[in-house]
């Protein structure tokens, strides 16, 4: 329903001024209820006025002590009292509710798709009265004025402080489909796979992982001559990988569960490591309680150290 047949349009061209009617009536005095709503007396006398003038009824009697309801000020007050009481306590219940906290997790977009993603439904529910908020990007990074509570991401392997844990030391090896292999074998040396497709993650400068380049330099190898495919995701690269388009460089403690499954072999025997390695930190030292459970619980989860 709309326009002035409207009940709620109707009632909302009187609420403001029913309730210092409510509050009047309360009170018994003119000057407490304008104290109370914050308005001068006089204020308050002519919103009264006006409210009786609208309506066509007088509502109050002036005394020197005060103001005494008239019959149909009472009742007003009995039909209407009741109601906005109820209204106004449950209103307040829900202003001064306890917001849901949410603790925000940032990571790269490949351990997120390959490890966290996974159990994010286990995470959330392993923590009912807080909110679970996952940020990604490929290359995290605390922006100022970061509201991020947790951060899970790749540097140069040191000495941890007391809000930081080593998860697993960055381990490289070429994975590719069953399929491809058996297709493209004998694969066992480096030479095996120059003249194959390569599928790689591009990435900007300063990327702290092994790109294909650095991985062959790692076994003392020339760049391959061979096609490349490049993604500028992992989870493609993986999903290319896996339909056969070629080898892929697949991360300990990322791909693992692709082995587990058989849906990635291992190409080659060789590994290459670095210094880097994976990260969870908390970001704020004096972190309240519930994000240092959260930090405790990815912690026992995905460590490999």
């Amino acid at each position: 329903m709309t326009g002035i047949g409207n009940p709620y349009a109707t009632f909302a061209r009187y609420s403001a001024d029913l309730c210092l009617f409510v509050m009047v009536a309360e009170c018994g005095q003119l000057s407490k209820a304008a104290e109370l709503a914050g308005l001068s007396q006089p204020r308050l006398s002519q919103r009264m006025k006006s409210l009786e003038d609208s309506i066509g009824r007088q509502l109050l009697l002036r005394k020197r002590r005060g103001v005494v309801l008239t019959q149909a000020g009472l009742d007003l007050r009995d039909a209407i009292a009741p109601h906005l009481n109820e209204t106004v306590s449950s209103f307040v219940r829900y202003q001064n509710a306890r917001k849901r906290r949410t603790i925000v997790i940032q990571t790269d977009l490949a351990f997120a798709s390959f490890r966290l993603l996974q159990v994010f439904p286990s995470l959330c529910a392993a923590f009912p009265s807080v909110g679970i908020s996952l940020m990604t990007t490929q290359m995290p990074d605390l922006s100022p004025g970061s509201e991020v509570d947790i951060l899970v991401r790749m540097e140069a392997q040191h000495e941890t402080s007391a809000n930081e844990t080593l998860l697993f030391g960055e381990e490289v090896f070429t994975v590719c489909s069953p399929a491809f292999k058996e297709r493209h074998s004998p694969m066992g040396e480096i030479d095996d796979i120059a003249n194959l497709p390569l599928i790689d993650l591009t990435s900007g400068i300063g990327a702290p992982w092994f790109s294909w380049k650095s991985w062959l330099a790692a076994q003392g190898a020339p760049m391959m001559s061979g096609d490349r495919l490049a993604f500028d995701s992992y989870d493609l690269v993986i999903q290319a990988a896996e339909q056969g388009l070629g080898i892929a460089l697949g991360w300990k403690g990322l791909v693992d569960n692709r082995l587990e499954t058989g849906t990635l072999v291992e190409a080659l025997p060789h590994r290459a490591s670095s210094h880097q390695g994976y990260y969870v930190k908390v970001v704020n030292p004096n972190a309240p309680a519930d994000v240092r459970a959260v930090y405790d619980w990815l912690t026992d989860k995905f460590s490999l150290v």
